[in-house]
């Protein structure tokens, strides 16, 4: 299935990354969260996941379900990065900050 017929009831974010401008669908709910990306085959060119918390966690994130490459950026509740990872396919490592996150962009 294609990616916006995909998450076509989320709501959707515009956010700069880098200069550019990146087309976000919002994982607000656990279920939205726990799926993530893990259903895209292909993403399309400048869009992703925004996860949003309503209060700062410190979860680990996998690509153990994800069949593609994915740049994984936590930020705080400020919107300030606290660190980056990119990760492979099906990748069983586990990734998270050192610190508690209140929003997590997958692109």
């Amino acid at each position: 299935m294609h990616f916006h017929k995909m998450f076509k009831r989320y709501r959707k974010v515009k956010v700069p990354i880098k200069g550019k401008g990146y087309n976000l669908v919002v994982a607000d709910t656990p279920e939205k969260k726990r799926i993530g990306l893990s259903r895209v085959n292909k993403l399309p060119s400048r869009c992703g996941m925004l996860f949003v918390y309503r209060t700062p966690v410190n979860h680990s994130f996998t690509m153990e379900k994800t069949s593609i490459p994915l740049t994984i950026i936590f930020l705080n509740s400020d919107m300030e990065i606290l660190e980056v990872f990119k990760c492979r396919p099906f990748e069983k490592r586990k990734v998270r900050p050192k610190s508690d996150y209140s929003y997590v962009i997958e692109i």
